[in-house]
């Protein structure tokens, strides 16, 4: 069997699952491909990613790999979750200004 690798990524697929673990906590691959809505495949070679990038680690917990968010994936998901907030909610003018 061929292990399929990553020829290029999407910045907003892995912020997606960045923000999907941000959010659950650590999960089994499966699950996190379920809720990212990735293919379980495509989910993996993202989790590799991530995990070199030093965003998630890998532990492994009863007979199941669990992938956990480190300080700097919790840091880049602030930053991204305090961007979205502003372009969402300063677009309407306040009494204030």
């Amino acid at each position: 069997m061929v292990k399929k690798k990553l020829q290029r990524f999407d910045l907003k697929v892995l912020l997606r699952l960045l923000t999907v673990m941000y959010e659950s906590g650590h999960e089994k691959r499966t699950n996190l491909a379920l809720n990212a809505k990735l293919s379980y495949d495509t989910c993996v070679s993202y989790l590799e990613m991530l995990e070199f990038l030093g965003f998630v680690t890998k532990t492994k917990r009863y007979p199941h790999q669990v992938y956990d968010i480190t300080a700097h994936g919790i840091l880049l998901c602030k930053k991204k979750l305090d961007v979205e907030f502003d372009k969402k909610y300063n677009a309407i003018p306040t009494i204030l200004e």
